[in-house]
């Protein structure tokens, strides 16, 4: 999320507050042991919420799987997120929906029905267009994420591996996850390869991102070869071709991962191919 300015509102447990007169307990879960889940949401130009009922239904199932009680329905969510973006004068908005255990009650219990629950929306601003047009490098980590199907607030892994690395190799965007030899999905988007002109993407291991669910979509619906399969580190770096997907980063071409290129050491023309499918989708959302 971008920096927080003095005057913008958050919403907080049914109220609208400015950012810095919010405040969650000591206690609260969330934060003694990370016991929460989010979603991360962007919306359009327009101020539409892009892919809101996919992003929705995944916050409901990430928030169920620890037992946590969304307290706003569909719709009522969908008008806070409106109203925070009127008090905050945005319309292309970095938008981020957080959920955690509450205060807890005996250190690890807590009231399902109690949870600490906040939106936060920023200005969203993109990624430099320079790595649209040349590519992003990213870097490996051997890590594997507790329960990757839903949006936990645990990226202590992400956040010690970006730190560190950045250190010695301060040009990369993001962390790739390799466990047992096998690519996961990077630290904030899922990866994919072009090999052979078909779009391999890993299928275990992750999280099934709604960018991700949609490029698969857009894929098979323009004709492309798509496998959801085991991606050995090996066979990544025989790859033509790879980038990431995320709400923020939308189809980034990745090009070089640790020490060495993929395919060329540019965005190939399968990778350029897709980004113009789904820039002409964002467009007419």
């Amino acid at each position: 999320m971008p920096e927080t300015k003095k005057n913008n509102f958050c919403y907080l447990n049914g109220k609208f507050l400015p950012f810095t007169e919010a405040g969650i307990a000591l206690d609260d879960l969330g934060l003694l042991r990370g016991y929460g889940v989010f979603d991360a949401l962007a919306t359009l130009n327009n101020g539409k919420i892009f892919l809101y009922d996919e992003h929705y239904e995944r916050l409901k199932n990430s928030s169920g799987r620890l037992g946590l009680n969304l307290p706003l329905g569909k719709e009522e969510m969908r008008a806070a997120i409106t109203e925070l973006l009127r008090k905050n004068n945005l319309e292309k908005a970095a938008v981020r929906i957080v959920i955690t255990g509450g205060r807890a009650l005996d250190m690890l219990y807590f009231d399902p029905n109690s949870p600490t629950f906040f939106i936060l929306a920023k200005e969203l601003k993109p990624l430099p267009k320079k790595l649209f047009e040349s590519g992003a490098k990213l870097i490996t980590a051997d890590f594997g994420r507790y329960m990757p199907e839903i949006k936990t607030l645990n990226y202590q892994a992400a956040v010690k591996a970006f730190n560190e690395g950045k250190k010695t190799a301060k040009d990369f965007l993001e962390i790739l996850y390799v466990s047992d030899g096998f690519v996961l999905e990077a630290s904030t988007s899922n990866f994919f390869v072009f090999k052979n002109d078909v779009l391999i993407t890993p299928s275990e291991g992750i999280l099934k991102g709604t960018t991700r669910n949609l490029v698969i979509k857009l894929a098979k619906e323009n004709g492309f070869s798509v496998e959801e399969r085991e991606l050995s580190f090996q066979e990544m770096k025989t790859a033509d071709e790879a980038f990431i997907t995320s709400t923020y980063k939308d189809i980034t071409p990745i090009v070089q991962v640790d020490d060495f290129k993929i395919g060329e050491g540019k965005p190939g023309k399968n990778t350029k191919r897709l980004m113009q499918i789904f820039e002409e989708f964002v467009r007419n959302y």
